[in-house]
């Protein structure tokens, strides 16, 4: 008999739903982020096909904003996407001791889902609970995911009718409800939720600094921050005891 005060396991299909319900928090932001791809996509005469592409097979807003807008540029884009992927490496490199009981080719059809976003979803749960972590990722990425191909696809053939100001008014609005969200998400772990606020005040700089090409430097240099500053603190408490 299980005790009152533990916790029973719960199924995968009920672990799925929980992440289903969760994606709820963490997928309003895309509604309108992709969008903005889908409206983009059109004014820089893509056609619907690749439009959706950016989405089902890249999945990385900054990424996909960077190729819609300079898809001319060709093969100078390369070294800046192979340095934007190269995060995804980490966020897998974190969630594999989590999943490493899954399937390879599970695995492999999943990895688009390895977003910021899903990943914070995950390893926050992961932090409270270790049943059928496969499950919830896919529960929480699924969701997400569909909806941002669908809305791709609204805004490709909407067009001009969604660059209206109520739709930049709600982006303006959600966006830092979303990262609020996200950063709570990891309270009371400092590191993580200062990434959060420390990419808040230096946003304005790197963007004067690195105009276009900010959303890709901000994630790089806000985690090397991070990492100095935690390495810095736990050397001073080795030599302070």
């Amino acid at each position: 008999m299980v005790a009152a005060h533990v916790r029973a396991p719960s199924s995968s299909g009920n672990v799925f739903k929980e992440g289903a319900r969760d994606a709820i928090t963490f997928g309003v932001a895309f509604i309108f982020l992709y969008l903005s791809i889908g409206v983009l996509s059109a004014s820089q005469s893509l056609t619907l096909s690749q439009s959706l592409a950016t989405t089902l097979f890249i999945f990385s807003t900054p990424l996909q904003f960077l190729i819609v807008q300079n898809h001319n540029d060709g093969w100078i884009l390369l070294p800046i996407i192979v340095a934007l992927n190269a995060r995804f490496v980490l966020l897998s490199a974190t969630l594999a001791p989590h999943i490493r009981n899954t399937s390879t080719t599970a695995i492999m059809a999943s990895l688009v889902f390895i977003t910021p976003s899903i990943f914070t979803g995950c390893v926050t749960r992961f932090k409270r609970r270790v049943d059928h972590p496969f499950s919830y990722m896919i529960g929480l990425g699924l969701p997400i995911f569909g909806v941002s191909v669908i809305c791709t696809y609204i805004g490709f053939v909407a067009g001009a009718k969604l660059t209206s100001p109520i739709i930049y008014a709600a982006m303006t609005l959600l966006l830092p409800l979303q990262f609020t969200a996200l950063a709570g998400k990891h309270w009371p772990h400092y590191a993580e939720v200062s990434g959060y606020w420390l990419g808040f005040v230096a946003a304005p700089l790197l963007v004067y600094l690195f105009r276009d090409y900010s959303l890709l430097c901000t994630p790089f240099i806000i985690g090397g921050l991070i990492v100095l500053i935690e390495n810095s603190y736990k050397k001073r408490v080795r030599m302070g005891s």
